[in-house]
């Protein structure tokens, strides 16, 4: 088989994956105002049960990412995907907050898995300067998964109760392990490749062998490099943004617009489909940039400043006359955030080597969680208190707060050395 062909099917895998992993996460979400009548679930107490989910999520980033780096990918993802499934399809049998809560954190637990396991598949399979697209295309399976939720999980909950809906959703994890387990390997490992189409692709990504070592001496040495905390610090202020919209979008139409299930089905998705686009946009333009010889500095950092300005059309959500104005500007910021997601994981491949990509992605993933798991708990008060006009003037705003930790933290990008790639 063509290395080109066999790269495009384990991409599309990756994506696949980000797409379950979205719709595991947000059926909750579009449920709520379900949840709201048959379990009376406040908005604090739906802060409180979104942040145990982001809480485990935080732990498991860290080690998560080491666990995939030690097992490696294809064993790493199984692990990952089982234990989401199973915490997805658990939901069913909710009774209240208590049992809501844990079963997100099994759901965090699992689900923290995906990044790291599929940065360290396309560092395995694809060359520098096709990463970033490939990132978008990976990432991009969020803002699928996030579309196809609302409608998907409406549906089910509309015809076969709310407690299916998660059966149904959950299950399809087990499905993804099993194509997953026929399909993927590493280049130097994959049966598939012929000598000469082997030899190239390991070529490409620059694939050496790496010495084993004391894990934890590993994660001390990555975690002493200032550019792995310039992109912690970038995460962890400009994630929370989108966690927003997914846990909340469909809250604040419901309650604020006077959206229907069924009117959070036929047009909750929409905004979702432009932070995918802007996935695809950024990660292809950035990828451009490269290749016509501008520096990685200039092609990563220029388009995720253009999606921080975008962002701000967070501001104007609140004093949008219609709901029709109101999804247009909610679809601006999140298109905004396309662009600055494809490229703030492509910069980790920029930098770190396969060895450590999914320990990088870990640490930062940790990062950007703990961010969101304190906006998304603040938001839960504040919607009870104030309403929603506050949280959405922080999520317009935070990327440019974050666009300072590029510029004084994180640096210039330089290309990895060949010493450096051994590591």
């Amino acid at each position: 088989m063509a290395a080109s062909r066999l790269r495009w099917m384990i991409l599309g895998m990756l994506c696949l994956s980000t797409v379950i992993n979205y719709v595991d996460r947000q059926a909750l979400s579009v449920v709520l105002p379900t949840l709201r009548k048959d379990l009376g679930i406040t908005s604090g107490q739906y802060g409180t049960i979104t942040t145990w989910f982001l809480v485990a999520y935080t732990v498991a980033q860290v080690a998560g990412g080491v666990v995939i780096d030690r097992l490696g990918t294809r064993l790493g993802f199984v692990v990952s995907i089982a234990l989401w499934s199973a915490a997805a399809v658990s939901h069913a049998w909710a009774q209240g907050v208590v049992t809501l809560s844990i079963f997100r954190i099994l759901l965090g637990l699992g689900e923290a898995g995906n990044w790291p396991a599929g940065g360290k598949a396309i560092a395995e399979w694809f060359p520098k300067a096709r990463r970033a697209f490939a990132m978008g295309v990976f990432d991009g399976g969020s803002a699928v998964g996030a579309m196809v939720a609302p409608p998907l999980v409406a549906a089910l909950a509309l015809v076969y109760g709310w407690r299916s809906a998660f059966v149904v959703t959950g299950l399809s994890g087990f499905v993804w392990m099993g194509a997953w387990l026929w399909l993927y390997r590493k280049p130097a490992e994959h049966p598939w490749l012929r000598e000469g189409e082997r030899a190239q692709v390991l070529a490409e990504v620059e694939e050496v062998k790496t010495r084993q070592g004391n894990w934890l001496e590993g994660l001390r040495r990555i975690a002493g490099e200032r550019k792995l905390w310039g992109l912690m610090v970038t995460r962890m202020v400009a994630t929370p943004v989108w966690w927003f919209y997914v846990f909340w979008l469909p809250d604040y139409l419901s309650k604020e617009r006077g959206f229907s299930l069924k009117e959070i089905g036929l047009f909750g998705w929409i905004p979702f489909l432009t932070v995918d686009i802007g996935k695809l946009v950024g990660g292809g333009l950035s990828d451009r940039l490269l290749r016509q010889g501008w520096t990685a500095t200039f092609a990563r950092k220029g388009v995720m400043a253009c999606g921080a300005v975008a962002m701000l059309g967070g501001v104007r959500v609140v004093q949008a006359e219609t709901a029709a104005g109101a999804l247009g500007w909610v679809s601006l910021a999140t298109f905004g955030f396309g662009l600055w997601s494809a490229n703030i994981l492509a910069l980790h491949a920029d930098m770190f080597p396969a060895s450590r990509m999914a320990t990088a992605v870990g640490l930062t993933g940790a990062a950007a969680s703990l961010g969101s798991a304190f906006f998304t708990y603040v938001t839960g008060l504040l919607v009870d208190s104030k309403g929603y006009a506050p949280a959405f003037w922080v999520a317009g705003t935070a990327a440019l707060v974050a666009c300072l930790s590029l510029v004084f933290l994180l640096g210039r990008v330089e290309p990895m050395k060949n010493a450096e790639v051994a590591r």
